[in-house]
């Protein structure tokens, strides 16, 4: 029950959010079943180099977002209908968008050291929440696996966090741009 009733919160909350952020009613079908598909795996444990829920018992990020895409999204958006494990490569499968266009469903890259050309984390864009976390209310957020702080595993964070927007690097989009 308590899964249902947060995979609903979730369902609402994205709904909201993209009612909200955007010009247009809504994002496209690909993006909303991306979003939707992610949330429910909130919760998920975080394990190091997991890319199977299941079978490694929780996710890393990049083996998060990768597994939400090739669960989710249309394989004729991908590549020979597999979405890329390691972040270089989902970032090299992008095209970089500012973060006055992106949208939910873009993907979020992040360094830890802006000088290296590793990208470090990953996440799915989710747009501006409303919903019952008062933290979270009215602003921007995205979905990934943690692996360090008080909390791990898959959550929603603020994408103005400290610690986000000091390593955040950039928005890429592997997904069509919602039509208005």
């Amino acid at each position: 029950m308590k899964n249902f009733v947060k995979t609903l919160t979730a369902l609402f909350l994205f709904s909201a959010a993209c009612a909200q952020s955007f010009a247009a009613p809504k994002v496209s079908d690909e993006r909303q079943k991306l979003i939707t598909y992610a949330l429910k795996l909130e919760g998920t444990k975080y394990v190091w180099g997991g890319s199977d829920p299941k079978r490694d018992g929780g996710l890393d990020c990049s083996g998060y977002v990768s597994w939400c895409v090739n669960h989710a999204v249309s394989p004729k958006l991908t590549d020979n209908g597999h979405f890329p494990r390691l972040c270089n490569a989902m970032f090299e499968k992008t095209e970089v968008v500012s973060i006055n266009n992106r949208e939910p469903g873009d993907l979020v890259f992040f360094k830890a050291n802006p000088n290296s050309e590793k990208i470090t984390h990953v996440g799915i864009y989710c747009g501006v929440y409303h919903g019952p976390n008062k933290k979270f209310e009215g602003k921007r957020v995205f979905i990934s696996a943690i692996s360090d702080g008080p909390r791990t595993g898959v959550q929603l964070e603020l994408m103005d966090a400290r610690y986000w927007k000091q390593h955040y690097y950039a928005t890429g989009r592997f997904l069509p741009k919602t039509k208005q």
